[in-house]
């Protein structure tokens, strides 16, 4: 019995999705299985993995609606997906001031002081 397949009932066991539950929807190669359920559908080692024994009735490549049924019918109770973040508005402003650059107002403050030369000539004279 091969224990990794499409449908086995699985446990993340590191990441930010750690001990959620989930389903594999594709096995990739012996080392990695998309997985779809209460966590993120993504790509995933099967070192992260708890295999557990239960199987649900998924296709390869299932939705995650259809993952969310299966899981349902395991009895696991599927954790809402939160809503795609909206952008928000930006405030209109009311008056913007148009802002100077520092560089430039070190440039005249250096402008406005007398050089060492200069100095050193009005202390001749």
């Amino acid at each position: 019995m091969a224990l990794i397949e499409v449908g086995r009932l699985c446990v993340k066991i590191a990441g930010r999705d750690a001990g959620r539950e989930c389903v594999i929807v594709d096995v990739q190669d012996k080392n990695f299985v998309l997985i779809d359920g209460n966590t993120r559908r993504r790509k995933c080692n099967v070192d992260h993995l708890e295999l557990l024994p239960s199987k649900a009735d998924v296709k390869k490549g299932a939705s995650h609606e259809e993952v969310v049924k299966a899981l349902e019918a395991l009895g696991i109770k599927a954790l809402p997906k939160s809503p795609p973040k909206a952008a928000k508005p930006k405030a209109e402003k009311a008056e913007e001031k148009p802002k100077e650059k520092k560089g430039l107002l070190k440039r005249v403050k250096k402008e406005e002081k007398p050089k060492k030369s200069e100095k050193k000539a009005e202390a001749k004279a």
